[in-house]
């Protein structure tokens, strides 16, 4: 299940960043910039936190 956690993390954000650039206008290069730019971000945030967690579980 762990497994699971990022890629759907990943996908729900960019979707999501998707509806706001779109709302917003943004248009070509900015847009898949954006976009990949929220893909790192979810990536590290979420690898953060599973570090952590797992570090707690284990003492």
């Amino acid at each position: 299940m762990n497994k699971l956690i990022l890629p759907v993390a990943i996908f729900v954000s960019v979707i999501i960043a998707g509806k706001i650039t779109e709302h917003f206008g943004v248009q070509g290069s900015w847009r898949v910039g954006l976009l990949c730019l929220v893909a790192v971000v979810v990536q590290i945030a979420v690898t953060q936190y599973q570090r952590t967690q797992r570090n707690k579980a284990q003492g």
